[in-house]
């Protein structure tokens, strides 16, 4: 498990506005810069918004916080990580920075980083009301869509590496399973599409001379909610419910891949602990006795790329799209057990696996055209 410093927002009422406090990087509260403060820092400020309960999820949005926090380090800047409770709190929190920034008549400059794509239409309809400070910056993040107006995006296409995952995912074992947090999510719903794309193009030379017969193999997809925002958390007792559900959890030959923020940690560490089905490791690197293979994204990596260029003369580009030919997601394989070694050796060589990789990105080309 990583290390990092816990944080939440606590949000006090404070006349019309509202007082967003969290702890910096250094454990210490820190307070949204207030001019009137004898001894108020000077350094620029980054204030993240994440979803609801992001922080914690051992996944994609502690992933966002470790970049936000490696910039702070190369930068020296401070920051403020704010982790709402509901999709409510998360507008009301977004609501007063937004307030906040345009009216700031101070020189600090302040970059909000929007972390999810659940806050999309509030980011629309208010992202201009920051021109009027020049030192306001906006970052919203997963938008294949550029802002009119102030702000830039950034967005990881996960299509090529989950394309690339689903065609190596049926030497492993002969029934996967999608987990998706819900349908309406954009960049769920790309993932899951290059998953089952690579699975139905998979390449039958890379099992030449083995006994795996690929016509037996299944794919299934369940999704854990219907509403955007929904699917990214569960507990046990719900996650192991759909497990038995399903019969996944009786069933040696199965393996989940949990698209599904961190809800997916949950069904990743119930397989670690029962050994009752294999899981595919996503938007995390973490090697398991259960996990022959992870699909990465490195928004981590993209975040601190981001911050450092708007701290630069030349300022943030107002769209990147940085996928699987730009190294910032890939799929990376886990020889953890004798089997999982046995089948990366006999099956995925230097040749093929390269061979693979240059097709997801061929392929992942053509979706982001085809989707343009």
């Amino acid at each position: 498990m990583m290390m990092r410093r816990w944080l939440r927002a606590t949000m006090l009422t404070c006349g019309l506005g509202l007082l967003l406090t969290s702890c910096s990087k250094d454990g210490d509260t820190v307070y949204l810069p207030d001019p009137t403060e004898q001894q108020a820092s000077t350094k620029p400020l980054i204030i993240v918004i994440y979803d609801a309960e992001g922080i914690g999820d051992q996944s994609y949005n502690d992933l966002i916080y470790q970049g936000v926090e490696e910039a702070s380090r190369i930068y020296n800047v401070r920051t403020l990580h704010i982790s709402p409770k509901n999709y409510a709190e998360g507008l009301t929190c977004l609501e007063t920075l937004f307030q906040q920034m345009s009216n700031a008549s101070d020189t600090i400059r302040r970059l909000c980083i929007v972390a999810n794509s659940v806050y999309d239409e509030f980011v629309r309809k208010n992202n201009n009301r920051l021109e009027s400070n020049q030192r306001a910056g906006l970052l919203y993040l997963e938008t294949k869509t550029p802002l009119q107006g102030k702000g830039s995006t950034l967005y990881l296409p996960y299509y090529g590496a989950m394309y690339e995952a689903g065609n190596i995912a049926p030497l492993f074992r002969s029934h996967l399973v999608l987990l998706g947090a819900n349908p309406i999510n954009e960049s769920v719903a790309e993932a899951l599409k290059g998953f089952t794309d690579g699975f139905n193009d998979r390449q039958d030379d890379i099992a030449q001379g083995s006994s795996l017969n690929f016509e037996e193999r299944t794919l299934q997809t369940i999704y854990l909610g219907q509403k955007a925002g929904e699917g990214f958390s569960i507990d046990d007792e719900q996650a192991l419910d759909l497990l038995h559900e399903y019969d996944i959890d009786n069933e040696y030959t199965h393996m989940l891949i949990p698209v599904c923020g961190g809800a997916g940690s949950t069904f990743m560490r119930l397989a670690d602990i029962n050994g009752a089905y294999t899981y595919m490791g996503v938007d995390c690197s973490q090697t398991s006795y259960f996990s022959p293979f992870s699909a990465v994204k490195h928004i981590d990596l993209a975040v601190t790329l981001s911050i450092g260029q708007w701290l630069s003369a030349e300022g943030m580009p107002k769209h990147q799209s940085l996928g699987l030919a730009s190294g910032f997601t890939e799929v990376l394989l886990h020889p953890n057990n004798a089997q999982f070694r046995v089948f990366i050796q006999q099956y995925l060589g230097d040749d093929v696996r390269d061979a693979i990789h240059q097709q997801a990105i061929r392929k992942e080309e053509a979706y982001e055209k085809l989707e343009d």
